[in-house]
């Protein structure tokens, strides 16, 4: 698909210059540009690099003398990142979906479809389902029994949605994931090792449990307005109210979210990090790549933890929370310069303790 350099400004919200009406038909890599590319060079960074390709026109930083750049016309990015957001929108590939429902979907008796809904093929949708206005749900996907999802989803292949299942508006979900399996949750009959383990510190023959026994999950799962579920993740149901994510808070892939776990709005669920069961996000909470929080803990809005940290215990609104176990980012910084200065330390100790004289207990 071919745009000009104008239409895709006008896309954008941004302000543009020089030929509006270039001729572009995809985006690259300053050094990689064609001709008919709009080059990616949003900081002062990549100036150098734009010489190296034949970009006639570019995505540039505020201020960028583009006639400088040997550029034709030029589109200004006050914020790099929010832009290139707008220019994969642009040209992102239309799905390869047919209209309507494909004939190897299985649809039950009772299940309703919005208009202009799209099921692709061997797809299962089951009894009371209600699936939105022009949703677009591709192969080998699974809704189970009065499930609800909004207007416009589009669900890629094979992932899994449980029974009673709710879903808001514009939901995107990529491949593989599961919303709705069952809590991870067992009981032994008698006190185990971890329960006393966490009394006691210690583990006796006593606690030597024979077996666990299943708690099922009987809540499902509530999913807010603009919620994306990155490949791959997992969003176990209540054991009896529901697990909540709030509006607008993306997960990534592999993301594990236990049963009962509530998260607000607007969230960042970096890939491979987890929440256990029943723990409390605020809003606008950011965790970074493998971050653990463990279970039953409050973790405030405006909270950022960085990747591979281990949340143990509740956080306050607006802290950034560091390593393991995660505390404040300065004091997370000071224990590992300390740390790090240890073995001189030691050395140093080692030294001074051979010139310190040997009690000679024989005077």
């Amino acid at each position: 698909m071919t745009h000009t350099l104008g239409s895709i400004a006008e896309a954008l919200g941004a302000t543009a210059e020089g030929r509006l009406d270039l001729a572009i038909t995809g985006v690259a890599e300053p050094a990689r540009a064609t001709e008919s590319d709009l080059a990616l060079a949003m900081e002062p960074k990549f100036a150098e690099t734009l010489g190296q390709g034949k970009a006639r026109a570019a995505v540039l930083w505020q201020g960028a003398d583009w006639r400088a750049l040997g550029l034709e016309g030029a589109i200004f990015a006050p914020r790099s990142r929010y832009v290139l957001a707008g220019v994969g929108r642009v040209f992102a590939p239309p799905l390869t979906l047919p209209h309507g429902i494909h004939p190897s979907a299985v649809i039950e008796p009772g299940a309703i479809l919005g208009e202009d809904a799209w099921v692709g093929p061997f797809t299962y949708i089951a009894v009371g389902a209600r699936i939105g206005p022009r949703a677009r749900i591709l192969n080998h996907v699974s809704i189970g029994a009065d499930a609800v999802i909004g207007a416009d989803a589009l669900i890629h292949p094979h992932v899994h949605i449980g029974p009673r299942v709710v879903i808001g508006d514009r939901f995107i979900c990529q491949p593989g994931a599961m919303i709705g399996g069952d809590g991870f949750s067992f009981v032994s009959p008698s006190r185990d090792a971890v329960e006393e383990a966490r009394a006691t510190g210690q583990i006796s023959a006593a606690s030597r449990t024979p077996g666990f026994a299943r708690i099922n999950s009987l809540g499902s799962v509530r999913i807010g307005d603009d919620v994306e579920v990155g490949a791959n993740a997992a969003i176990d149901r209540g054991t009896i109210s529901d697990t909540v994510i709030g509006d607008g808070t993306k997960l990534d892939d592999l993301v594990d979210i236990g049963h009962n776990v509530q998260i607000g709005r607007h969230c960042l669920l970096c890939g491979q990090s987890g929440v256990a069961g029943s723990s409390i996000l605020g809003d606008r909470v950011v965790l970074g790549g493998k971050a653990g929080v463990a279970d039953h803990l409050r973790i405030g809005s405006d909270v950022i933890v960085t990747g591979a940290s281990g949340v143990s215990s509740h956080v306050p609104s607006g802290r950034v929370m560091m390593g393991n176990p995660a505390m404040k980012m300065d004091l997370s910084v000071a224990s590992y310069k300390a740390l790090r200065r240890l073995p001189r330390l030691l050395e140093k100790m080692e030294s001074a303790l051979k010139r310190v004289p040997k009690d000679d207990s024989s005077r």
